[in-house]
Order: C-alpha cells, then sequence, then structure tokens
C-alpha cells in the first residue's frame, strides 16, 4: 500500500511539474517575446524618424512645401506619401558632393544625394539592409516586414496560450489532486463567472496590428532611373529662385566639415 502511496505521489509530482512546465514555461516565453516587441518597435520607430528628417532635408532643399510637393510631382510620386508630421528636425549632411563648375550643377548634386539618402532609409526601413555582423555573417536589420512577421507570430503564440491551458483549468487540476482540501472548500477550483474572471485576469492580451503606427512606404526608383526628372525640377528650381539656392548652397558647404 506504501508503495502504491509513493508511485501515486511521485505520478502527481510529475503531472504538476509538466503542467506548471507547460504553463508557465508558454508564459515565459510570450513576456521574452513581448519584450522583444517593445525593444525592435523602439528601434523601427527610430528608423521611422530618420526618413522623416530626410524628408525634411529634401523640403529645405526644395526651398519649402511648395517646392517639396512639386519635387515629388515631377518625378511622379505620389507627394502623400512623404509627408512628415510637424516639429522635425531636418537631417544633416555627412559629406559634401564632388566639384561643380556651376552652382546649378552643385544643386542638382546635393538633392540627388538627399534623394540617395531616402531610398536607402526607405529600403532600410520597410526590407532591412544586409550587414556584417562583425563575425563573418550578414545579417539583415530591424525593418517593418519582419517586424509584421513577428507580431502575427506573438498573437498566434498568445490565442494558443489563452485558449489551450487556461489559469482556471490549472487551479482546477491542482485541488482535484487534494480530495480531502476540496471536500473542505466544496469547490474544485473556482465555479462559472468566477472562472472567467481569473481566467480573464491572467490571459495575454492579442496585439492589435491596425493601432500600430508604422506606415508603408513605396520602394524608391533609384536615382538614374529618374535621374532626368530630377535634372528637371532642379533647373526649373534654379531658373526661378537662384539667388535663395546660392545662399542654400553656401549655408550647406558650411555645415558639413
Amino acid at each position: 500500500m506504501a508503495d502504491f502511496k509513493d508511485l501515486s505521489d511521485a505520478l502527481t509530482d510529475e503531472v504538476l511539474s509538466e503542467m506548471a512546465d507547460s504553463f508557465f514555461g508558454a508564459r515565459i516565453d510570450i513576456d521574452d517575446a513581448l519584450e522583444f516587441f517593445h525593444e525592435v518597435s523602439e528601434e523601427l520607430n527610430g528608423k521611422l524618424y530618420e526618413i522623416f528628417q530626410i524628408c525634411a532635408l529634401l523640403e529645405k532643399l526644395c526651398l519649402g512645401r511648395e517646392g517639396y510637393n512639386d519635387f515629388w510631382l515631377s518625378t511622379g510620386i505620389s507627394r502623400d506619401l512623404f509627408q512628415y508630421p510637424p516639429g522635425v528636425e531636418s537631417a544633416q549632411f555627412i559629406s559634401k558632393p564632388s566639384f561643380s563648375f556651376t552652382s546649378k550643377g552643385e544643386y542638382l548634386k546635393w538633392v540627388n544625394m538627399a534623394y540617395e539618402m531616402l531610398a536607402l532609409s526607405v529600403a532600410d526601413y520597410m526590407h532591412g539592409i544586409y550587414r556584417d555582423d562583425g563575425n563573418g555573417r550578414k545579417v539583415r536589420s530591424t525593418n517593418r516586414d519582419d517586424f509584421f512577421r513577428m507580431t502575427n507570430e506573438i498573437n498566434i503564440k498568445i490565442e494558443k496560450v489563452n485558449n489551450n491551458v487556461s489559469a482556471s483549468d490549472v487551479l482546477k487540476f491542482t485541488k482535484s489532486l487534494d480530495p480531502v482540501g476540496m471536500k473542505k472548500e466544496n469547490i474544485a477550483g473556482c465555479v462559472g463567472p468566477q472562472c472567467k474572471v481569473i481566467d480573464n485576469e491572467m490571459a495575454f492580451r492579442v496585439i492589435t496590428i491596425k493601432d500600430i503606427e508604422f506606415p508603408e512606404f513605396p520602394d524608391l526608383p533609384e536615382r538614374k532611373e529618374i535621374g532626368s526628372y530630377i535634372y528637371e525640377f532642379c533647373s526649373e528650381m534654379y531658373s526661378s529662385d537662384k539667388y535663395r539656392i546660392k545662399d542654400l548652397l553656401k549655408n550647406l558647404r558650411q555645415s558639413v566639415k
């Protein structure tokens, strides 16, 4: 009899251990996934802000919002896609373009540089760019595509944990292994609405994807593909307001050391 009781106790301990591992282990995995989700969100938000900063820089080169809108119109790309929130500080150039004999030629080079900066920043934000991790491996940077795939995977895990093993089920099963205590309490863990309250309090909240404010941008064509349109735009801008552009060029040269 003693041997049977020992076996029963051992089986009970094993079942409880497996249930605990399943219940708490799954919840720990989701906690870790949600923490990583927030880390990636912050990094992606930084990349989005960089896009806005470069847009502000390009608007500066276009001498204001009207010229900025005309730039996108001239390239055939919707101007609405690259509007940015107020208060964004302009990005800064880290290098100067090669020497130009004319101010018009120099202006074109600055605009081309800003466009290429924006195209690269959009590609990095949307799809990621492969970079060396320092150990000889190519690793893709944080990007919007992977972020939303990860979010969907986290939601699948959350729904699985919420539906498969609820907190009330664990409580009921645990109490069922102690018939004496269960008889004294006259309940099997929880009953009816009480179970629902426990499960709702312990349940993970699914991430609402539509509330995530990471806008989608189109892949910008390579500069050589729309170079003639940018050239035409810069020529018209220079012809209509060359004195302001010359002042702009002077300030740009001084800003890059």
